[in-house]
């Protein structure tokens, strides 16, 4: 007989404490639950959209169970995260979020999300995923950095060489 290899699956817990918001993605409309382990780690995701029927609801319906099965079985969300942010279709443009501007997709929305609210800096970093105040304090630090290096570049210019004094 074989033996085939199971991921620990993480057992399902009769209550969690979870939080929703509504978003908007462009023209789509729809809601985002994320219920939470005791130690604060996500383990049930669901996304439900305004259209109730439609094709875009059935794959969200879809992609829920998909992150909530992966969460379960020790998934890391970075791996979702990698996967969803930046992945373009229709609905996208706008949000309602002034943390996330802009979304390629629902999904990028929900990526973004997710990354914003469980991954520390350094991995949101790794994924161009940061609020929008983190973006605009790093583009300082950058645009800084930068004049900076070219105000060096400038006095080493108009530094005055020195040459070996002459001997007579």
């Amino acid at each position: 007989m074989t033996r085939t290899h199971r991921s620990a699956e993480i057992p399902l817990v009769r209550r969690l404490k979870s939080t929703t918001r509504s978003f908007n993605v462009g023209e789509g409309k729809g809601y985002l639950t994320v219920a939470c382990t005791e130690d604060g780690r996500p383990a049930a995701v669901t996304i439900f959209m305004a259209k109730q029927g439609s094709t875009m609801a059935g794959l969200m319906d879809g992609f829920s169970t998909t992150i909530t099965q992966g969460l379960r079985h020790q998934v890391p969300l970075e791996v979702f995260v990698r996967e969803y942010v930046s992945m373009r279709f229709e609905p996208a443009g706008m949000t309602n979020d002034p943390e996330i501007k802009q979304a390629s997709s629902v999904l990028d929305y929900v990526g973004r999300r997710l990354a914003l609210d469980f991954l520390p800096y350094e991995t949101r970093v790794q994924f161009g995923v940061l609020t929008a105040d983190e973006r605009a304090a790093k583009e300082l630090q950058d645009n800084v950095g930068d004049a900076a290096w070219a105000d060096m570049i400038g006095m080493a210019m108009s530094a005055p060489t020195i040459t070996n004094p002459r001997q007579g």
